[in-house]
């Protein structure tokens, strides 16, 4: 747990999206130790690939060179979470709850649904707080990806600044 998460770290595609979209895909492989991209996360990636989403190449290229594509074995588990959540974060959830590990999603009910089932979360946010603690970025740079994500690609951030979750 070298990263303060437990392994492997799933993947939901909104987090997977905000890093393409600031060029950082390549962050997220040196920051997380075991970062997981699920298939359901990886074929709503390539879809917005292919619906005119370029940004995303970034992502697509780094299935299988960085960021591992797998999962858990299938369970019925899914269907209940499919119900709540949509297939990726469903997915990525299972994963995580079967393999012991992280959930690295934005998505309220995906992280209210995780922590009825004692799963390990975080979030684009705690990524970059994880990346400022171990001196892979700056507070500057963490800023001007959470300017990118809030103002091109329309995230929801829960702090304007970084500098609000982040201990001096």
């Amino acid at each position: 747990m070298a990263d303060g998460y437990p392994q492997p770290v799933f993947l939901d595609t909104t987090v997977l999206s905000n890093f393409a979209s600031t060029g950082a895909v390549a962050f997220l492989v040196e920051v997380l130790d075991s970062p997981v991209v699920v298939p359901a996360v990886r074929d709503e990636v390539e879809r917005g690939r292919r619906f005119g989403h370029d940004y995303l190449a970034t992502a697509v290229e780094a299935f299988g060179d960085g960021l591992r594509a797998g999962g858990c074995p299938r369970e019925p588990e899914t269907g209940r979470l499919r119900e709540r959540l949509d297939a990726g974060e469903a997915e990525a959830l299972r994963g995580a709850i079967k393999c012991d590990g992280t959930l690295a999603t934005d998505d309220l009910a995906a992280r209210r649904l995780a922590d009825d089932r004692d799963v390990q979360v975080t979030g684009s946010v705690g990524l970059l707080v994880l990346g400022i603690e171990r001196e892979l970025i700056t507070s500057e740079t963490a800023n001007e990806w959470l300017d990118t994500w809030r103002d091109v690609r329309g995230y929801y951030a829960p702090v304007e600044r970084i500098e609000e979750v982040v201990e001096e």
